[in-house]
Parts: structure tokens; sequence; C-alpha cells
């Protein structure tokens, strides 16, 4: 069965799914600034939080000139709504 991403998600992937839908393309050090204070360590979380959403296909990476950055995809789109 495919995954339609609408999965069991913890509380900080659902933030960072909202902020990335909410902002359409987001550079990965917005999102370390965003989780500042939320977690004990921002960097980390993003790093794997967002390599779970790329996985399921919810976010894709993109690197504008050398910029690690990260757009919602379509499905990612539904899975916020």
């Amino acid at each position: 069965m495919q995954n339609d991403g609408t999965g069991s998600r913890t509380e900080v992937e659902k933030e960072i799914l909202a902020e990335i839908s909410r902002r359409l393309v987001v550079k990965k050090e917005e999102l370390v600034q965003f989780l500042e204070g939320k977690v004990a360590d921002p960097v980390a979380v993003v790093s794997s939080v967002t390599k779970k959403l790329i996985s399921e296909q919810l976010v894709t990476n993109v690197d504008p000139v050398g910029l690690s950055s990260y757009a919602i995809t379509q499905k990612g789109m539904r899975a916020v709504k």
C-alpha cells in the first residue's frame, strides 16, 4: 500500500511541514531558526525531519546557488490540509 502522506507524524514534523507549506520554499537555515527555542538541537531535528519528509515525497530538496532549501510538493500540500 502506498503512503498517501497522511500517516502519523510527531508534532515537530507537523510544524515543519506546515511551515514549509505556508512559505512554499524555505531555506534550511530558516527552518533551524523556526525551531530555535522549541527543540534542543534544531540543526539535527531539521536534518532528520526533512529527510523523512523527502522520503515520503511531501517536500523536495532544492539547491539554488548552493543554498540548501526545501519546497512543498502537491502531496505535501494535501497532507497538510
